[in-house]
């Protein structure tokens, strides 16, 4: 059984950060088939992110006033940009924190 707790370092390593995004399908929809590949895609992330010590930037509010808080979510907002496809950036080209990239997926979804 999964558990929803997790482990994560205090910081970010965002030196395997390429390879592990390259590993993933990009989350997509097909407009034909109205089929999309969100909810494998949401798991593959989460764990890049477990992975990168990033989740819990998804998950807390930003300090905008904390420059690390900012850097961790620069770091995210690019994971998520990186691992959608082109069709899907129109869901989050307006978002200005990955906060706000990550709620508009699923509502597309």
């Amino acid at each position: 059984m999964c558990s929803s707790s997790t482990t994560e370092s205090n910081h970010a390593n965002t030196s395997g950060t390429t390879s592990l995004t390259q590993s993933i399908e990009k989350l997509d929809r097909s407009i034909s088939a109205s089929e999309s590949n969100y909810q494998g895609w949401r798991v593959r992330v989460i764990r890049i992110l477990q992975e990168q010590g990033l989740l819990t930037a998804i998950e807390q509010d930003l300090d905008q006033s904390d420059s690390k808080a900012l850097s961790r979510d620069n770091a995210v907002f690019t994971i998520l940009t990186l691992n959608v496809k082109d069709s899907q950036i129109t869901h989050i080209r307006k978002c200005s924190t990955r906060k706000e990239a990550w709620d508009a997926l699923p509502r597309v979804h």
